[in-house]
């Protein structure tokens, strides 16, 4: 169902038709863990002028919220419809500041001088990529799609930690983005008992987490000692 179809019918705030109470009390408050990263990555942004979420991760993880909050929009009722709106919100601000301070990511040149097309390209597939996925392969909520991206995004992460002169990564951001994902895993789990590809999927981003977070502190403890 898209926005414009949804919009033309009335929905309950919270939906238990297909969701248990519980399962939406897990996922809204894995969205508001989730709202709380992009917080963190917009007040970096602003106050470092740095952007401390992998370029790859933005570039994949605004095509999913495009598709989630217009194209396949989620059935749990219109508090999660406002969460997925203001992902995408958020993280317009978070793509501008990509496009300005995300050369700070790398250091090969060619990346560091083209980067700004690089970003354009990647939306331009990553949109498209996403909501035609959504649409004709996805689960209600856009679970699928959101948790191949959760994958890009995690792994990516390890590698701002090895980043020369990179600003220290946010443990708000880091402690945020895991419970979050860890509290929507669990519901989805629980929804999708069967789907072994997203038990694994589960997993795969639980594993990559906590290793950044393990290599994190291990980075501050090193930085705290120089």
């Amino acid at each position: 169902m898209t926005i414009w179809e949804y919009l033309q019918e009335s929905h309950p705030w919270f939906d238990t038709t297909h969701y248990t109470p519980l399962q939406i009390g897990l996922f809204f408050t894995g969205a508001m863990l989730w709202i709380v990263a992009y917080i963190v990555i917009i007040r970096m942004a602003l106050k470092k002028k740095t952007v401390i979420i992998p370029a790859a991760a933005v570039i994949c993880n605004f095509g999913n919220e495009v598709g989630g909050a217009i194209f396949w929009v989620p059935d749990m009722g219109n508090a999660l419809v406002l969460a997925y709106w203001g992902w995408m919100l958020l993280d317009i601000f978070i793509v501008i500041s990509l496009f300005r301070y995300g050369y700070k990511q790398f250091t090969t040149e060619f990346f560091r001088k083209n980067l700004r097309w690089l970003i354009a390209l990647g939306l331009a597939g990553s949109i498209p990529l996403s909501c035609f996925f959504m649409v004709q392969y996805d689960l209600p909520m856009g679970v699928i799609d959101a948790y191949i991206v959760n994958v890009v995004m995690s792994v990516a992460f390890l590698s701002l930690l090895f980043v020369p002169d990179f600003p220290e990564h946010s443990i708000a951001l880091a402690w945020s983005k895991f419970l979050g994902t860890g509290l929507i895993s669990i519901m989805f789990q629980s929804k999708y008992p069967d789907n072994h590809f997203l038990t694994v999927v589960y997993l795969v981003v639980a594993a990559f987490d906590i290793l950044f977070l393990v290599l994190m502190y291990q980075k501050r403890r090193k930085l705290n000692l120089a």
